[in-house]
Formats: C-alpha cells, structure tokens, sequence
C-alpha cells in the first residue's frame, strides 16, 4: 500500500518518525478527520474531555455500528490477527501507545506510564544512574500514572504488567507474539529460558527469575540483555498489556467473556454474541486519555464485504472496509463519494505455503506457482489496480525496501520458467500432481483463490480446491499449521525493518506458521542481530529478506495493500493511519471518535 517514503527507529524520548505518505488517501480531502487525541507525554491521569466541542452530537445519539470479522480471541497475550487486535485495543492499553503525528507518521506516547523510562546499567548503584553500554544488560524503570484503575474500580498496579509479562513469555499461554519479549526484541533476562522451558517442575523458578519486578504499585522494573533503542515502540503492543491473574484463574479461558472480563482501555465488553456481534461501551473508570463521546459501539462480525457494503448503504454501519470492486460504485454516488477512504497500509498479501506439506516443502513446485502469478492483471481482474502488485516482502517504506526490482525477474510471472520449474520438480504438465487446497474467508479472497485457481490449471495444468472459512476458523487454521495454501500475509506493527522478518522466518519463529527453515535466512538474522550499527542491521535484514523471497520461504508475495473503508461524514475524530491501524481507520484511538451533531 503506497505507504511511506521513509522510516527511522524512534529513540526512547517520544519523537516522530520521519513519516510521510507517498500517495494521497483518495476520498477523504473534504472530511472533518482532524486529529483529536492521545495525551501529552507527562500528562496527569485526569481524563481529558472528548474532542469535537460544539460540533458533537448529544450523548443519546453517540452510538455507531461497525464492521470487522469476528475475533478469535480478546486475550492479547494470545492474539496475532487483525480482528483481535482491533476490539482488544480498544479494550485494553499497555504502557505506550502508537498514534498518528498529524503528518501521516507515528508518534509514541505514553498512556498508563507518567513518561519515558529511566535506563541505567544493571550495576548502577545508589543515586547515581550510569548508562549502560550497547551490549551490557540494562534496567527500565517505568512509573505509571496515579490513580489509574480496571473497569471494576480495582486499581491497576505494576504487578498487573509485571503478570503480563510473564504471560507473553509462559509458553503455555502460547503467546504468538512472546519473542517480543525474547533474544534480538526485549530480551528481558530469564525470557529465553523459560520460553524453552519442557520441564513442568521448572517453570516456577523460572517464572521468579525473569526480570521484570514491581517495586511499588507504580513502579515496574525491566531487565533486559543490553539496551533496546525501540523499547517504548515495542512497550505499545498488545503482547505486553497488563494482565488480571484473578480473573483468568477464575475463569479459565471463560475469562474475556462478558461479565468476566475486566479491562483497562478506555472501553469495555458490554455483549458478546458468537457469529454475530459484540458491543463495547465506555469504561467509566478509564482516565488514561481522552475521555470517550461514543456511548455504545456495536462490532457487527462481517466477513462478506458486498454484504456490508449494502448494509453501509442502508446506513446499518457508519464504518466498513468494501471490495476493492465497490469503489467505483461508492465514488459515483453523489452520497457516498466523499466517505470513500482508501487507506495506504504496511501490509504485504501473499500465498503461504506450508512448508512441512511434502509437495510444497519443494523449492520448485513453489517457484512454479509463483512465476504463474500474473501479478499485475491478478490486481487489475480482482481489485480495478487499487494494490500494488508486489515479489516483495518488505513493504514500500521502510528503510531496506528493495521492491519489485530485485526479485521480479527471479520469481516474477514467467509461464515458460513456471512451466520448466514444475517439471524439474517431476510433474511435468501437472502430471502426478497432487489437488491443493486453499483456505480464504473474504470475496476479495475468494475471488483471488478463484484466480489463481484457473491460472495453475491453464498454465500448469494442475487443480487447486478453494476452502472457504469463517474468520475464527481461519485465524485457528493458520496458528494450528492445519493448511495447505492460505491467502493471508503482514501488517507491521511498528515501523522498523525486523517487525516484518524477526520472529517470521527463523526457524523455529513465533509467528512461523508456514514453517521456514533455512540456513541463509537464520544467518542473515543472526548478522542482524549482531550488528553494530544500523546501516549493517538493515543491511543484514535486506539478506533475509532475498533469503526467504529467493526460496519463497514459506510466502509468495502477491501484493501490497491499499485499504478501502467507507466511513460516515457523520463521524468525527477517525484518523486514519495505515501503519497502525487494525482492522478500521484510526482505532488506535477509539476513544477519539464521535457522532457530530446534525
């Protein structure tokens, strides 16, 4: 998604990459989507009141009703899709928090934490704070605002961060995101060890040597390996909430269901029906930021996007994604041309493979499949050239982007290479060639999978089934490996090039679903991890990056994403910001939103 020109890792004060977009978001030139909120680093833990002034709608009329598919989970220690992340940012805050400049970039901030951490070696001794060396292990001491509670009026502790810490490293919560935590991210001390912990009469002692303590009940110490330039960036996600440990041993995994759940966002749980919907309301004990306007927002769980599309027509949603087919059709309508949002995201769309599948595991029937992607019609048959067809992995934007000059011409559309490469693989013509299926969920989807369903038979000669799912099942399909091929890819978390290759790729990765294993893509993220300074780090991630594009790896890029969203001129304070946002614009700050008055 034609994202950004360049991004540079942000030190610990809270300062704004260098962001700009690369492409004007079509749409919304005309629309009151002023930036409205996040508090100032340093600020008290008073609430401030909702953005909009006079141009707010009464309380009474403050609900909105809006599209995502359905989660598959509200735990954020155990989330890694789009459509968790979404509700449980809503739900939750961690100690910083990501959210747009004004410019189209990204700013850290502080939420429940007072401000930046202080940072000091670990033999720093009595009043004297000495700075730790690049490689030597390093404290942050973390002071949260006063005053801040849960949504059932308990307070909220450096021991509920201490708890979600330990969470994202016990690996029998089976944090997807829990390398965060570990070697070459945080590498807070112990994490590592009891990540790779089999042994059930260990992990006790293991748990009370990580270096995470609170000193207070609003103090949190962390004690890292060395230094992490990224650690309030990292401290933003949803790996490293706070945690309830009564409520979720109360509860078991019946713990985020409505009237168990407690959260400490500035929203909370009100309703939950499976299929369905959920409703979210304000927590009336959040004063971590700006206070919420919206009363009542119901999260209708719509995978079929022409079904949402109608129903944003008949004024059912105030905002939903669309088919990329639906935006011609908005943008004629007098009505709705100016709510058309098209969103430039981090997000790269790719065909994953499994790569313990013995067919797939063979570096040329992939290479086959690839160079039979036809990459620029596949954009303009399913999505009228709203994406950009991409061979890449690392989106357009970050520093180390090689884009599509460095590897079209390696697995680019090619029918004669396609053709050679499946026979070198012993399936000359697609003769012996095994049916494949594909999971999907979306029509986009759908219709991508049907593509590519007629481009492997006429090219390759070889079937491919089309194993359509709902979004829970999907997410469940994917964190169980129980795939063949899948349409899926990456949103970047945070601005750096390791969000989109550290943890992905390695083997053994957390999020390595597809199961890539190989030793040029292990060696290069070793380098990077090893570097000494940041030219050699991006340089070795670019090394990854050519490892896994080369092998296809476990992906075959497709494409990167350009986001389309219809979202109500009614709506105020929804600022859209692709290299944050989850799942609806601007959601890094719900608690901006509001219904203008008529």
């Amino acid at each position: 998604m034609n994202i950004r020109s360049k991004w540079f890792l942000l030190p610990m004060s809270f300062m704004t990459a260098g962001l700009v977009f690369a492409a004007a978001c079509g749409g919304d030139d005309d629309e009151d989507k002023t930036p409205t909120g996040g508090t100032t680093p340093g600020a008290t833990s008073a609430a401030t009141e909702p953005s909009g002034g006079d141009d707010r709608a009464p309380a009474d009329q403050q609900k909105i009703t809006i599209q995502l598919g359905e989660p598959q989970f509200l735990d954020p220690h155990r989330s890694s899709f789009e459509q968790d992340i979404g509700v449980e940012r809503m739900l939750f805050r961690g100690l910083y928090n990501l959210t747009d400049d004004g410019a189209g970039g990204v700013n850290v901030e502080p939420m429940m934490a007072e401000g930046e951490p202080q940072v000091r070696a670990i033999t720093s001794t009595g009043s004297r704070l000495a700075a730790p060396s690049a490689q030597e292990p390093a404290v942050y001491t973390v002071t949260l605002k006063s005053g801040l509670m849960w949504s059932d009026g308990e307070p909220l502790t450096a021991q509920h961060f201490v708890d979600g810490a330990k969470r994202g490293c016990d690996p029998t919560v089976a944090a997807d995101y829990g390398y965060l935590w570990g070697p070459g991210y945080l590498d807070m001390v112990g994490c590592a060890d009891l990540q790779a912990n089999e042994d059930e009469s260990q992990k006790q002692t293991l748990m009370d040597a990580l270096g995470v303590r609170a000193v207070d009940d609003t103090t949190i110490e962390y004690t890292l390996s060395q230094p992490n330039d990224r650690f309030t960036m990292i401290m933003a996600l949803w790996v490293t909430f706070p945690a309830r440990l009564d409520v979720i041993e109360a509860n078991g995994d019946a713990w985020t269901q409505p009237g168990n759940i407690v959260s400490n966002g500035p929203y909370m749980l009100s309703a939950y029906t499976a299929g369905e919907s959920l409703v979210l309301v304000p927590n009336p004990n959040w004063t971590a930021g700006e206070t919420p306007a919206l009363q009542e927002i119901t999260i209708r769980f719509i995978d079929d996007l022409s079904q949402a599309f109608r129903a944003y027509q008949s004024g059912e949603l105030q905002i939903t994604r669309i088919n990329a087919s639906d935006i011609a059709v908005a943008s004629a309508d007098s009505d709705l041309a100016d709510e058309v949002l098209i969103n430039p995201s981090g997000r790269i769309t790719t065909l994953q493979v499994q790569m313990e599948n013995e067919v797939l595991s063979d570096p040329n029937v992939r290479l086959a499949l690839s160079r039979a992607i036809d990459r620029d019609e596949l954009n303009e048959v399913v999505f009228d050239g709203t994406n950009t067809p991409a061979a890449y992995w690392v989106v357009k934007g970050l520093a180390g982007y090689q884009g599509n000059e460095a590897f079209d011409s390696i697995i680019g559309f090619d029918e004669v290479a396609a053709k050679a490469a499946l026979a070198e693989a012993g399936y000359a013509d697609g003769a012996g060639f095994p049916e494949l299926s594909i999971v999907v969920h979306t029509p986009d989807f759908i219709r991508t999978a049907e593509y590519l369903q007629e481009q492997f038979k006429s090219i390759l000669g070889i079937d491919i089934t089309i194993d359509q799912v709902d979004s829970p099942t999907r997410s469940a399909r994917f964190r169980e490996e129980t795939f063949e091929l899948f349409i899926g890819g990456w949103q970047i978390d945070y601005p750096d090039i390791e969000n989109v290759l550290f943890g992905l790729f390695e083997t053994d990765g957390g999020n390595n679903h597809y199961n890539c294993s190989n030793t040029d893509v292990d060696a290069a993220l070793q380098a990077a991890l090893s570097a000494t300074d940041d030219d050699a780090r991006v340089a070795a991630y670019e090394d990854m990056e050519t490892a896994v594009v080369t092998n296809l790896c476990g992906v075959i890029p497709m494409w990167q994403d350009s986001l389309p969203f219809m979202v109500s001129s009614r709506l105020g304070g929804v600022v859209a910001n692709g290299t944050i946002d989850a799942g609806h614009p601007g959601n890094y700050c719900a608690e901006c939103w509001y219904v203008k008055a008529e």
